[in-house]
């Protein structure tokens, strides 16, 4: 029976795999030529650090059609709304919406700063990014031209900036394989994963939907658990942005501590989502990666047989070593392959331990 149980969570795992590669083929590049009026929107909390990057990158669009830039300062205590409204004084495009520091702590700021600059917002596509990325100069033209015909809902990808320390190497990788994730559920017709730091949809799908409504109470989900709120509307359409143009750069954590509290807050909202399937199939991959972490220790000391361990790591290394060729292949970052000995053995730790810590609140996040 252990036997069989073993080898149905190596084979669940192996076609979540493969399906992902598949996903990730299939999707095209296409550069879109609509110009609707766009309303980029980044909350900020004490970005100090990269506010001025941000600001300056934002100020080199090239976009034919209208647009406007609203800067959320979410109650920063640093010099962030200083460096926004200097900014704004002499750039006409930008807007910078301050909010009241007395406001009442809630579990998700960062979603009540999007929606008081969405509420604010006078264009008909809101696209948003987060403060520590560095968008291209047709960014914002690459992201707006794919609303096309019934287009409500486009995503875009991202890379990690950073070095080559072990921290690094594993954030660079890993975001990677998340974004070829997203990359691959839009493709298939199924969004799974969605990210904020590079994200467009139509304001009056966001306000159909309810806004944020009941997810403000989570600590993450302002991208995926929204996506999947809109989806379930009749007729939503979404596709996945692969342009180089619309490519997000993203600053990396430097440390494994902060990088094991944001693994930890992801994966906060693990047995929310509305979906039972999801939530399930979540479920029996992270018990094949706790299979994968105690097996070892088993064989050793509790004579159980090696093959139990060695054929499902072989396993998923051959996966994951296709998958992430596959990625790197069609988004041309095939030197992050280099990252994946590096990625492999601090994967499995990573996972296993940070999502009881994101399940019962126990981490720290700005």
């Amino acid at each position: 029976m252990s036997e069989i149980i073993l080898a149905a969570l190596t084979a669940l795992y192996a076609i979540a795999i493969i399906t992902f590669a598949v996903g990730i083929m299939r999707t095209h590049r296409h550069k879109g030529k609509a110009t609707p009026f766009v309303t980029v929107v980044i909350p900020m909390r004490n970005e100090e650090e990269f506010a001025a990057r941000t600001l300056e990158a934002l100020d080199r669009q090239e976009y034919e059609g209208e647009y406007e830039i609203i800067c959320v300062d979410d109650r920063s205590t640093d010099s962030t709304g200083k460096i926004l409204d200097d900014f704004a004084a002499t750039h006409e495009k930008f807007r910078v919406l301050h909010l009241d520091p007395n406001l009442p702590k809630i579990e998700s700021p960062k979603k009540r700063a999007l929606e008081s600059g969405f509420k604010e917002a006078r264009g008909e596509v809101l696209l948003i990014m987060d403060a520590d990325c560095v968008p291209t100069k047709k960014w914002l033209a690459s992201m707006a031209g794919r609303f096309e015909g019934d287009i409500a809902i486009v995503q875009g990808p991202k890379q990690n900036t950073g070095g080559w320390s072990p921290v690094h190497q594993y954030q660079k990788l890993e975001t990677l394989a998340y974004t070829s994730i997203e990359a691959a559920g839009f493709s298939l017709g199924h969004p799974m994963l969605a990210s904020a730091a590079c994200l467009a949809y139509k304001k009056d799908l966001f306000f159909k939907v309810g806004g944020f409504g009941d997810l403000v109470n989570l600590s993450s989900g302002d991208d995926d658990m929204l996506i999947h709120k809109m989806i379930k509307e009749p007729n939503v359409k979404f596709c996945y942005n692969l342009s180089a143009d619309a490519m997000i750069e993203t600053a990396p954590v430097n440390s494994l501590k902060a990088l094991f509290f944001q693994r930890a807050r992801w994966s906060s909202n693990g047995t929310k989502y509305d979906s039972h399937l999801y939530t399930l199939g979540l479920s029996l991959i992270y018990t094949f990666l706790i299979w994968l972490l105690i097996s070892p220790f088993l064989v050793m000391f509790a004579e159980f047989p090696l093959t139990w361990f060695v054929i499902p790591m072989a396993v998923k290394v051959a996966c994951d070593l296709f998958f992430l060729t596959c990625a790197a292949v069609k988004l041309r970052s095939k030197k992050l392959l280099l990252c994946l000995p590096i990625t492999e053995i601090m994967q499995v730790p990573m996972n296993v331990f940070a999502v009881p810590f994101g399940l019962l609140g126990l981490f720290k996040w700005k």
